[in-house]
């Protein structure tokens, strides 16, 4: 979770979408405190656990962050659920969450994420506005600030929920928009910035140059990707979308990560808290507070005998096994050691179903129609003929319009 500061005002954040606070309470410096809360994923199931208990954890500690720090305002970046249809005990936690937000007397500013129902984040977005909870779970071709004011300090914070171009082109038929990229960029470039505010943007988006993890969607050979340039008019862009916590390009472009990590990938790096200190002249402080999970994730890995002499652990646990052949009974016996065992896969087999993969970064690098024209010249002997190459473009572009976020 990440956490801004203003000298007039601070600015905090988190992975729950994202959350932007800016807080009321000034210090002796002259520094007030925000709070920024990106994505939350509520209602994740993780190798067939349902990590609600653990996610009711993490949000308490956000809550006691803001209770230390008393910010404004908070600033959620999207994907609050981890399903475009959330179960009923995910719908409750984050019910209480909000409610909790609301009676401290926090703004709270949240878009749609790709993991999210746009219209269901969307619902009831005008009333809660009387509450000072603003939702933006649909693009609706505009993008207008909420504007603050504190003590002379102006900040004018813009929603953009998880655009895809099939979003974007209805509202600018005269422009071209054949990518991601080109519709932020198209909606962006519409935007009337005030220079004399702290302009912060919150959006959901796969930034170039950021690092993903094993347990986020990332299109093949970066068709969802935005250029970081693309956000040059703002001070401070809060993302969603990425379970890691990092900077992109320049300080001020940042996602907080999740509050709880969602794969054994190393990537995803400490949960924290981002908090933002905005001085007077705009200048803006970055800083970080650690996030505890009751469980973290963590892999295990040697023979069974090996595994079965370890020192055991709480963590949720994956146990991979070198030993290369299939055990007989093998999860329950680990079970005794690590009762928290979510998972056992076997080296061998592993390593086997592998070596089909050239090489994951490489095609990864690679644009969809590349990899499309080897695959035909692979399978038919031939290379793809140029009307064929332009008529399978058309389909992808089609797809990537109206597919699955």
């Amino acid at each position: 979770m990440q956490t801004t500061v203003v000298t007039a005002r601070k600015i905090q954040y988190n992975r729950m979408g994202k959350i932007i606070s800016m807080c009321n309470k000034y210090e002796e410096n002259g520094v007030a405190k925000d709070e920024i809360i990106s994505y939350l994923h509520i209602g994740k199931i993780l190798h067939e656990v349902n990590l609600l208990e653990e996610q009711k954890i993490v949000l308490a500690q956000v809550l006691a962050l803001v209770d230390l720090h008393m910010p404004d305002g908070i600033l959620i970046a999207g994907d609050i659920y981890d399903k475009a249809v959330p179960s009923a005990e995910a719908v409750k936690v984050f019910d209480t969450f909000l409610s909790e937000l609301a009676d401290r007397g926090l703004s709270v500013f949240l878009i749609s994420g790709n993991h999210d129902s746009s219209e269901r984040i969307h619902f009831a977005s005008r009333i809660l506005q009387k509450e000072n909870i603003f939702i933006k779970g649909i693009f609706d071709g505009k993008l207008e600030p909420v504007e603050l004011n504190k003590d002379g300090q102006k900040v004018s914070v813009y929603l953009l929920p998880y655009i895809k171009p099939f979003d974007v082109r209805p509202y600018y038929p005269e422009e071209e928009i054949d990518s991601y990229d080109r519709a932020v960029r198209t909606v962006l470039s519409h935007v009337d910035i005030n220079p004399e505010a702290v302009n912060v943007l919150v959006a959901h988006q796969f930034i170039t140059g950021a690092v993903s993890s094993e347990s986020e969607t990332v299109m093949v050979g970066g068709l969802d990707n935005i250029g970081a340039d693309a956000f040059d008019l703002f001070d401070y862009v809060a993302l969603g979308h990425l379970h890691r916590a990092q900077k992109v390009k320049r300080e001020t472009i940042r996602y907080c990560g999740t509050l709880f990590p969602y794969s054994f990938d190393k990537n995803e790096g400490e949960k924290s808290v981002t908090m933002l200190t905005i001085e007077q002249g705009k200048e803006i402080v970055v800083d970080t507070l650690a996030i505890h999970p009751r469980h973290g994730l963590c892999t295990v890995s040697g023979s069974l005998q090996e595994v079965l002499g370890g020192e055991g652990c709480e963590e949720y646990v994956k146990v991979v096994l070198t030993d290369g052949e299939d055990q007989v009974d093998v999860v329950p016996r680990l079970r005794v050691k690590y009762p928290n065992l979510l998972t056992v896969e076997f080296e061998g087999r592993t390593r086997a179903a592998l070596e089909g993969i050239k090489n994951a970064e490489q095609i990864a690098d690679r644009s969809p129609m590349e990899l499309f024209a080897e695959f035909f010249e692979e399978r038919s002997g031939e290379k793809l003929a140029e009307e064929d190459r332009t008529l399978v473009e058309q389909m992808m572009r089609e797809l990537l319009e109206g597919g699955e976020s």
